[in-house]
């Protein structure tokens, strides 16, 4: 049976709880390593739990994504992932990679790497990034996230190495990278957990949502035009091929997801900058439709990290939460 949990307007974010001075900590790694998929070595930042390094035990992994004018540094310096990590005592590695603007996908457009580290840093929202960071000589960011990262963590780290101890989140593009992943690799994958996410890849209107009334993309051409330099982005990652983006889209693929195959956590703010909160409301239907059990929650809040800092920390008791069951 579906279950959606959907949060009144009048409600507001929860806060997250302070770690306190009997609480044991985690540590804070950084990590680099030869992506294959990419063609250049990839930085990560990572959380280890309270006694990781005295204690023998193996524990699961969560990979975490960022929005696409984020980086590996975004969930730790402006979510406050590790305060937010100590405050529940997780136990559990929590991985935080650099996936450029890639939407997380292998992209139908090759990559020139010499053209772009002879090019200016690259920009998006206002944040710059150098070159020698984000170019890569083929961007294939989807074989990047589960064929690399996963073999290195696994190799490098005491994980619980199957499907049963591996969960993955973002927000915004990461919240599109982490449901499209997962639902693309329920192999790998057990939970998905997506903020402010791209949820609904085709969804075009209407804004406010109506299930009698959705419209969705049809022309990939068209996709995005009225966001500038991100549609082109979209629209040269998944190229003009429609049944290529109804293969990545996460509400797409859950029309057809086997109840109980993924746990799905899902939030969204109601005064989201892209209206997001409509997609998220149409995928969570799609869900109900196919009778896949979910958690949705859509509370005040818009587009940016006052509302992700005040919700990782129900994301990450929802990992937690499955992983004991």
């Amino acid at each position: 049976m579906a279950l959606g949990l959907l949060l009144a307007a009048c409600a507001r974010p929860a806060p997250t709880p302070p770690a306190t001075e009997a609480r044991a900590r985690g540590s804070v790694i950084e990590g680099r390593f030869q992506a294959d998929s990419l063609g250049v070595d990839k930085r990560y930042r990572a959380y280890l739990p309270a006694g990781y390094a005295e204690s023998s035990a193996r524990f699961p992994v969560i990979y975490l994504l960022h929005g696409l004018s984020g980086n590996e540094n975004d969930w730790l310096e402006a979510g406050k992932l590790d305060q937010a990590a100590d405050s529940l005592g997780l136990r559990a590695i929590v991985v935080m990679p650099d996936g450029d603007a890639s939407f997380y996908t292998n992209s139908v457009a090759p990559a020139d790497y010499d053209a772009c580290m002879r090019g200016p840093a690259k920009r998006f929202f206002r944040r710059a990034e150098a070159p020698e960071s984000f170019c890569v000589r083929t961007p294939r960011y989807e074989d990047y996230l589960t064929r690399d990262l996963i073999a290195h963590v696994d190799s490098t780290y005491r994980t619980i190495s199957t499907r049963a101890g591996r969960a993955i989140g973002g927000l915004s593009m990461g919240g599109f990278g982490a449901l499209s992943i997962a639902m693309r690799h329920p192999e790998l994958y057990s939970a998905a957990a997506s903020h402010s996410g791209v949820v609904a890849l085709l969804y075009a209107g209407p804004h406010p949502y109506r299930k009698d009334a959705v419209q969705l993309v049809t022309d990939p051409s068209k996709w995005g035009l009225d966001v500038g330099e991100i549609g082109t982005l979209v629209r040269g990652l998944f190229g003009p091929d429609l049944a290529n983006w109804r293969a990545h889209d996460p509400a797409t693929l859950a029309a057809t997801l086997p109840e109980g195959k993924l746990a799905l956590f899902l939030d969204c703010g109601t005064e989201d900058d892209f209206a997001l909160q409509d997609a998220a409301a149409y995928l969570h239907d799609v869900l109900a439709t196919a009778g896949v059990t979910h958690q949705l929650t859509l509370i005040p809040g818009r587009h940016n990290f006052q509302l992700w800092r005040a919700r990782i920390h129900d994301s990450l008791a929802f990992f937690a939460a499955h992983f004991q069951r």
